[in-house]
């Protein structure tokens, strides 16, 4: 039997120009940002990034999109610092 040839071959990974994932793990979000592990949970546990549970799995993940948002959006400038007594 000849495998016909007008089919793509399917390797079981992604090729580099398909879509983004929906989410990856905070290990990939480090790699991915440059920031460390405790910066990831800190963003998570504040909002700024989004968790991802699956029911029944023990695992956090961070979604693409919160993760992209982040990146992308202009950084909050300083407040400027007081002098003196409140």
């Amino acid at each position: 039997m000849q495998v016909p040839t007008d089919h793509p071959n399917v390797t079981g990974r992604a090729s580099s120009n398909t879509l983004s994932p929906l989410t990856v793990t905070v290990a990939e979000a480090c790699r991915l940002t440059g920031f460390g592990p405790t910066s990831i949970w800190a963003f998570l546990k504040n909002r700024r990034l989004e968790p991802v549970r699956v029911p029944g799995v023990r695992r956090t993940l961070v979604s693409y999109a919160s993760l992209a948002r982040l990146l992308s959006s202009p950084p909050n400038p300083p407040e400027p610092r007081r002098r003196g007594r409140l």
